[in-house]
């Protein structure tokens, strides 16, 4: 970005932007006549930005409840951790590592694990850019307790790491316009990954590295990495992190949900030499009382089999994470659902089905077959005020039968 932009985003804190904020609040959308009176008023880049910043704020509330008090970039906001899992890997980095004073966050952003790490220990943030670092300064001035914090507007590979107790890295997967999960399309590239690996030993305690949660890991990493961390908040895998130390210890695979509060709802870990492939684990003819579904992180660390073995769950299907049981089991990071009936997959049929129990309210999981939910839900014409899970697991070149079954979610 260019110095007229960083300077029009410096802007955004005078008296003047505050006061345009304010009127914003009420005055959206803007008439053609209110857009060119306050064009006229703060010019055409400025009054831009003022209406981005304001849609920006409000998709941001989901991510950072305090948004209204921040600023974003429309990149920044789709990459940056969310507040939950920003403050959960703070809270758990100082558990692990309370001799870690101090932590350099490489490729900050706008600042959004940033501002979570500045509640726990002084920190210094580099972003290449002058005017995402400035939004990440601002941001973490405006969150932040009595930490020092300094920002800096350099290339990474110049970061000074001898003095810090750890380093995060959070490459950028969109450099080129299009999103990555592999290595190859990150920024800075592996290599430069691998750099930071023989530099570790620079930073006194460890490193960690934000990745998508389908980015493999390298082969070389492993005999490193002490963890690899998938995380999960509001219902979806957010990200892989993938932790290095200087400490011996057993390496582990971790899915864990977090809670709005940034606190660990639930936690399935797993030594990475007790992993399971899932090859005895039975495959039940029929389901039982209940079927049990793996919360979305655990599938993406590829513990699903590891959670069934533990529980000792049935899988309905050779190839999906779905399970069986006649337990009634409360397994952390999974969902319950009481069996109501089990059918071949039929159109024509389970819309009658339906339709004879007044079930208006259809929770639709699909597995394998070539159409959406949403499509299927047009066909089947739900109508009426009771509630069903419809769980639909089948391969469509297979002559094995696909299978619908009714469930009420516990």
């Amino acid at each position: 970005m260019t110095d007229q932009n960083l300077a029009n985003y410096r802007w955004l804190t005078s008296p003047q932007a505050i006061a345009k904020f304010d009127w914003l609040k009420t005055a959206l959308p803007l008439s053609p006549n209110q857009f060119g009176k306050l064009r006229d008023e703060v010019g055409v880049e400025r009054a831009g930005i003022l209406i981005a910043q304001m849609e920006l704020k409000q998709r941001a509330i989901e991510k950072f409840p305090r948004a209204q008090q921040l600023f974003f970039t429309e990149l920044g906001l789709q990459q940056s951790t969310d507040m939950a899992i920003a403050t959960f890997k703070a809270k758990q980095l100082k558990q692990d590592y309370p001799a870690v004073t101090h932590v350099t966050d490489l490729c900050c952003g706008i600042g959004g694990d940033l501002m979570a790490l500045a509640n726990d220990f002084d920190a210094t943030g580099v972003d290449i850019d002058p005017t995402t670092a400035w939004i990440a300064k601002h941001n973490t001035n405006a969150t932040r307790t009595t930490r020092t914090v300094k920002l800096l507007a350099i290339d990474v590979g110049n970061a000074d790491l001898e003095s810090t107790d750890w380093v995060h890295l959070d490459p950028d997967r969109r450099a080129d316009g299009q999103r990555h999960t592999a290595l190859e399309g990150y920024c800075p590239p592996p290599s430069f990954i691998d750099v930071l690996l023989t530099r570790n030993r620079l930073s006194k305690h460890g490193l960690s590295i934000k990745l998508a949660p389908a980015t493999q890991v390298p082969e070389h990493w492993h005999s490193e990495m002490v963890c690899c961390q998938w995380i999960q908040s509001r219902g979806e895998c957010r990200q892989q992190l993938v932790i290095f130390s200087t400490n011996s210890q057993p390496r582990t695979t971790q899915a864990v949900g977090v809670a709005s509060d940034g606190t660990a709802e639930w936690v399935f870990s797993v030594a990475y030499d007790k992993l399971h492939d899932g090859t005895n684990i039975a495959v039940a003819k029929t389901c039982q009382t209940y079927i049990y579904e793996p919360a979305p992180a655990i599938r993406a660390a590829g513990l699903s089999s590891s959670w069934a073995h533990q529980y000792q769950l049935d899988a309905i299907h050779h190839r999906f994470s779905y399970y069986t049981s006649n337990e009634q089991l409360t397994p952390p990071g999974g969902s319950r659902f009481r069996v109501v009936e089990e059918m071949t997959f039929d159109r024509k049929q389970i819309k009658q089905w339906l339709r004879a129990r007044h079930i208006g309210q259809l929770e639709i999981k699909k597995q394998g077959l070539p159409f959406s939910p949403s499509e299927l839900r047009k066909q089947l014409q739900p109508q009426g005020n009771n509630r069903i899970t419809l769980i639909i697991l089948g391969e469509a070149q297979s002559s094995e039968r696909a299978i619908a079954v009714m469930a009420e979610r516990e």
